[in-house]
C-alpha cells in the first residue's frame, strides 16, 4: 500500500508464496460434459500446484496458554488441550484423517505444564483432549493419570473424546465420569464386518460386543452407536446389520449384568448419518445416493429395528436428507457452485447450519436460476482419469494412494494403521511425525 501498489499486484505476489490460492489467478477450461478438462495459473510466475503448509514440530509450536474466556455461555465452555494432530487409523470415508497426515504428537511434559497453566489461567472447570483419536497418543495413561491427580485437587472434570472402548479406556472413565450420568459411544460406522472393511474401520464386532460388556459390567446401562448409511458397495443386509448389531449389544447387557445389578432397562441408541464422499479420500470416486434412497434406507434399519426381540431398549434416529445432498454439492462442488451459494444467500439463505432456519426450497430454487445440476456432483460416479476441481492442491497423500485404496476398498480389503505398517501414502516426504518412529 504505502509503495502505491494495486491490490491486483498484492495478490500475485502473494500466490507465489507456498501454501497461498489465489482463485483469480488461475482459469479452468471444461469439457462438453461438464467436467475438467484444465486447470491452469494464468502466467508462469503463478505456481502450478498449491502445497499444504505444516508444523511438524507440535510440541514447541504456539499454543494459547492463555485462552479468552468468553463473558456469555460457549458451546465449548473447557480447557482445549490438543494433544496430538492427524490419525494413523486411514478410514477410506474421513477428509480429516487424510489431510492432517502425519500424526505428530506434543511432548507429554509439555503437555502436563499448558494443562496446569490453562486451568490457571481460565478458571474453566473443566479440561478436554484433542485429537482425532485420542487412544493413539502413545503416552496418554501417563498424561490421564496426571490430569486425574491435577484435577481431582482442583475440582475440574476431565473430558476424553475419541477414545477406543477397551479395558484401559473404561478404567480412565470409570473414574473420570460419574457412571449414572454418561452414556459410552462406538463409531461402527456400518452394519456389517463386510462392509467396515470396505471403509477400513478397524472395529470388529467382536471389539464392540466385548467393549459393551466391561461397560456393563463398570455400571453403564446407555450406549450411542454411531453409523452411516449409503456407504460404497452396501446392501440391505449392512442396513440391516445397524439393527441387529444395536440388539447384540442389547443382549450383552442382559448377559452379563445380573438382575440385581441393573440399573433398569439398557438403553441403545444409534444413530446414522448420510454418506457424503469427500476430497482427499479415496471416496472422492464414489457416487452419493440421492434424498429419496437414503430415507429408503433409513425406513429399512427402521423396520428391521422394530423387528427386534428388545425393541423398547432400542432407538434410532437419523440425519436429514436433504441437508446432507447440499453437503454433498458443496464437499465437491467446482466454480459454478459459488454463483448458487450467492443466490441462496440473496434470497434469504443464513444461519443454515440450525434445522429451523434452513429452507430446502431457496436452495433448490438457487441450483434451478444457475442452471447447476444437482446430480452432476452427487450421484455421478467419477472416472479414475478426471480432472477434480482440487487437483491442483498437494494436500500430502498422492491421487496414486488414493486410487489403490478405492481399489482395496471395493476388494473389501482392509490397510493396516500406520504405526503396524507405512502404505506409502506420500507424507513421509515432510520428514517428521509416525513416518519415522522406531517400529519394534
Amino acid at each position: 500500500k504505502r509503495a502505491g501498489r494495486s491490490r491486483r499486484e498484492f495478490l500475485h505476489e502473494a500466490a507465489k508464496i507456498p501454501g497461498i490460492y489465489v482463485p483469480s489467478l488461475y482459469q479452468v477450461e471444461y469439457k462438453e460434459d461438464g467436467t475438467i478438462a484444465s486447470f491452469t495459473p494464468v502466467d508462469e510466475e503463478i505456481p502450478a500446484t498449491v502445497t499444504k503448509q505444516l508444523v511438524m514440530d507440535m510440541t514447541d509450536a504456539v499454543y494459547p496458554e492463555k485462552p479468552v474466556v468468553p463473558f456469555i455461555k460457549a458451546t465449548q465452555d473447557r480447557v482445549v488441550l490438543e494433544i496430538q494432530r492427524g490419525c494413523i487409523r486411514g478410514c477410506r470415508f474421513c477428509q480429516a484423517g487424510m489431510v492432517y497426515r502425519p500424526v505428530r504428537e506434543k511432548n507429554i511434559e509439555r503437555l502436563k505444564a499448558l494443562a496446569t497453566q490453562m486451568i490457571e489461567a481460565t478458571g474453566y472447570e473443566e479440561i478436554s483432549l484433542s485429537s482425532l483419536s485420542s487412544s493413539d497418543y502413545s503416552s496418554l495413561e501417563e498424561l490421564v493419570n496426571f490430569l486425574i491427580d491435577e484435577c481431582r485437587e482442583r475440582r475440574v472434570n476431565i473430558s476424553l473424546p475419541s477414545l477406543r472402548i477397551d479395558a484401559f479406556s473404561l478404567d480412565v472413565m470409570s473414574k473420570v465420569q460419574d457412571v449414572k450420568k454418561s452414556s459410552l459411544t462406538f463409531a461402527p460406522e456400518a452394519g456389517s464386518q463386510r462392509l467396515r472393511n470396505v471403509i477400513n474401520k478397524g472395529l470388529t464386532e467382536e471389539n464392540i460386543l466385548n467393549g459393551s460388556a466391561e461397560a456393563f459390567k463398570g455400571g453403564w446401562n446407555r450406549v450411542k452407536l454411531y453409523f452411516m448409511l449409503g456407504l460404497p458397495t452396501e446392501t440391505v443386509e449392512d442396513m440391516q446389520g445397524i439393527a441387529e448389531l444395536s440388539e447384540k449389544v442389547a443382549e450383552v447387557y442382559y448377559d452379563t449384568v445380573p438382575k440385581e445389578q441393573r440399573h433398569g432397562k439398557v438403553q441403545v441408541t444409534a444413530s446414522t448419518s448420510f454418506f457424503v464422499p469427500k476430497p482427499f479420500t479415496p471416496f472422492q470416486w464414489a457416487p452419493m445416493c440421492t434424498k429419496e434412497q437414503f430415507l429408503e434406507r433409513a425406513s429399512i434399519v427402521n423396520h428391521r429395528m422394530k423387528e427386534m426381540l428388545n425393541k423398547k431398549s432400542l432407538r434410532y434416529n437419523w440425519h436429514e436428507a436433504d441437508v446432507t445432498v447440499l453437503e454433498g454439492v458443496l464437499a465437491r462442488g467446482d466454480r459454478k457452485v459459488a454463483a448458487v451459494i450467492e443466490e441462496a444467500y440473496r434470497n434469504g439463505a443464513i444461519y443454515d447450519s440450525w434445522s429451523e432456519y434452513f429452507n430446502n426450497d431457496i436452495w433448490m430454487k438457487a441450483f434451478e436460476t444457475c442452471g447447476v445440476d444437482i446430480d452432476f456432483y452427487t450421484t455421478r460416479e467419477r472416472s479414475l482419469d478426471e480432472v477434480f476441481p482440487w487437483d491442483f492442491i498437494d494436500a500430502g497423500v498422492t491421487k496414486d494412494f488414493l486410487k489403490r485404496e478405492w481399489a482395496n476398498a471395493q476388494a473389501e480389503t482392509v490397510t493396516p494403521n500406520c504405526r503396524m505398517r507405512c502404505s506409502g501414502c506420500g507424507v513421509r516426504k515432510y520428514g517428521g511425525g509416525v513416518c519415522f518412529e522406531e517400529r519394534a
